[in-house]
């Protein structure tokens, strides 16, 4: 074989290889699921921007802006819930955030969120707590909480 002939034939691997890879991210992609910021009825925002959501799950924004603390609550670090929260919404790996949490931990200026079982306690303890933030992948017209909407 020539060495055209060669390279003719890893750029059709190549191509090929390309589009089944984006293929396959397309299809993973639609079949993704989104998750929803929740938080108690009496948090005033309605919106954040991610900057504005990385504070707060990094626990650097301690309050709202009517004075009322922050409270924050997820679930654990392996749940799928969590880590398409991350993924999504905070747009890094879950072991960074908890990267962040152990550092508050054991630097002594700062407390881990509260972590919660599942969906269902999510729900719960947030209704529940004023000033209180969360996630749930799924939420089917729960009135107890209000959605938080992310801005770009």
């Amino acid at each position: 074989m020539s060495v055209r002939s060669l390279r003719r034939e890893y750029v059709k691997r190549f191509i090929y290889y390309f589009l089944f890879i984006c293929s396959i991210h397309s299809v993973t992609a639609q079949n993704a699921v989104a998750t929803t910021i929740i938080a108690h009825p009496s948090v005033v925002i309605d919106n954040l921007s991610r900057a504005q959501l990385r504070s707060i799950f990094f626990m650097r924004q301690a309050v709202w802006p009517d004075g009322t603390a922050v409270k924050v609550f997820v679930m654990p670090v392996t749940s799928a819930s969590h880590q398409l929260f991350c993924r999504e919404q905070l747009q890094l790996f879950p072991y960074q955030l908890e990267r962040v949490w152990q550092k508050l931990i054991y630097s002594g200026t700062g407390t881990a969120p509260g972590l919660l079982q599942d969906k269902h306690s999510m729900l719960a303890m947030i209704a529940e707590t004023p000033g209180a933030i969360g996630y749930v992948e799924t939420l089917e017209g729960s009135q107890v909480v209000k959605v938080i909407t992310l801005t770009q």
